[in-house]
């Protein structure tokens, strides 16, 4: 078998003569750096830092760059090289050891004292994983589960089954199954001492949170009551007829409907004095918790909104056009579009000043709240990312691959994958910031 040729100990930098911009948006041009005086031979400068290189690798296209620098750019979530724009074969980083040789010969033969290597010790996760955690995995609905709420030490399961069932965190037990809907039930709320619960058969059916039993059914809806959100007093609903309709948690009568949206509404998230309704109509709009009125519509999404989630200042939209927006919650205007997903954006969480996206290109990737920039992707999944939830240690996501994954926020790492569902893991919720709870296709509620 013939051997392949080695790399030349200067891989090749793109043309660093040319003046010419990369594909990758790095000025391939040459080198005007010096070091205590001396020029600094093109070829030793990473194209990334355009510092010399203390520790050379090379890249799967075969140029070279500094360690430091490729790893976050990597990091980011780029899987392509800096310089020539091409989809990389792999990550695996190869030390240039000729490389390095020349620098330090070129170092010492002009007098001139290297930056010193810098090594971080990688960090290690402040998650662990006992074993005493190992997951329950509750059995009594017989089909998908749609949504879930946590409250105290009950959760609160809805499913395609047309129930609602209420679990005892403690003890791990079915203590009630709600029935009173004729359709899929699919979302859930609490507001005060009630369970709201939005289905398919157009209405939401109210609960007493002490008696676990029916107060009232509300209607008005002309389709499936898909997303609930609660803001004070009220709660809102949002519907695939189009609308949305705001209700008094206290009376249970409806204060307004909501017009505007061209599509299903699937999605809502409060920030401030605002609600944010996201629809398959590829627009988000916002709505005034006091006045009901319209406050804008924010277009630019090429394909529907399915997800939203906020912090204190900012509203994120995730699409089908596997993008996500950051919107401004005050001036209503989008600071960012965050691009790198390669598929539809389904899910979005935000805690410890990130946001988290999983998205059908199997990953999680992680964002700065603050620079709005992606800080890491997280592979590991091996089909699409349907669910999210943040703890204090953690963020874990579940998949159509039937696990849930657990990954530490110090390290990254993934530090538990967690089977036990038979099928797609479709909504997690984290309770108290140490437990999740998992809702799956198998009609399985898993509590780890």
């Amino acid at each position: 078998m013939p051997t392949q040729p080695a790399p030349s100990p200067v891989a090749s930098q793109g043309a660093p003569g040319s003046g010419a911009a990369a594909p990758g948006g790095l000025a391939a041009e040459a080198s005007v750096q010096s070091l205590d005086g001396k020029p600094i031979p093109t070829s030793f400068v990473c194209p990334v830092s355009m510092e010399i290189m203390s520790d050379p690798v090379i890249l799967a296209t075969g140029h070279t760059y500094d360690r430091a620098s490729i790893e976050r750019w990597l990091a980011q979530g780029h899987k392509t090289c800096p310089v020539t724009g091409m989809r990389l074969r792999h990550l695996e980083l190869t030390p240039n050891f000729a490389l390095r040789s020349a620098i330090l010969d070129w170092a010492a033969a002009n007098g001139v004292k290297l930056p010193e290597r810098v090594t971080q010790p990688p960090p290690q996760p402040v998650f662990k994983w006992d074993e005493g955690r190992a997951g329950n995995i509750l059995h009594g609905h017989t089909e998908i589960i749609w949504a879930i709420e946590v409250h105290g030490d009950r959760v609160y399961t809805a499913s395609a089954d047309k129930t609602v069932r209420v679990w005892d965190l403690n003890t791990r037990r079915c203590v009630q199954v709600l029935e009173s809907h004729t359709r899929p039930v699919l979302s859930l709320a609490i507001c005060g001492n009630r369970l709201f619960s939005g289905s398919y058969d157009f209405s939401i059916r109210v609960w007493n949170l002490d008696t676990l039993q029916r107060e009232k059914t509300l209607t008005g809806h002309t389709d499936a009551v898909r997303a609930l959100t609660v803001a004070g007093n009220k709660v809102f609903s949002a519907s695939y007829d189009g609308t949305l309709k705001v209700w008094d948690a206290e009376n249970l009568t409806c204060l307004a409907t909501l017009s505007g949206h061209q599509g299903p509404v699937r999605t809502l998230v409060r920030c401030g004095d605002k609600v944010f309704s996201g629809s398959y109509d590829k627009t988000v709009r916002v709505w005034d918790v006091h006045t009901h009125r319209c406050l804008a519509t924010l277009a630019g999404h090429s394909g529907a909104v399915r997800a939203l989630a906020a912090t204190d200042s900012i509203v994120f939209s995730g699409s089908d056009d596997t993008t996500i927006r950051a919107w401004d919650a005050n001036t209503l205007t989008c600071l960012r579009t965050l691009e790198g997903h390669e598929d539809n954006v389904r899910v979005l969480a935000v805690g410890h000043n990130c946001l988290f996206s999983g998205s059908w290109d199997k990953t999680v990737r992680v964002w700065s709240a603050e620079t709005l920039t992606c800080t890491k992707v997280l592979e590991g999944h091996n089909e699409a990312v349907l669910a999210l939830a943040v703890g204090d240690l953690f963020m874990a996501s579940g998949s159509y691959d039937t696990t849930i994954r657990f990954w530490d926020l110090a390290s990254w790492q993934c530090v538990r994958k967690a089977e036990g569902h038979d099928d797609a893991v479709r909504v997690l919720a984290a309770a108290d910031g140490t437990v999740v709870v998992s809702g799956a296709y198998d009609g399985a509620v898993g509590i780890w």
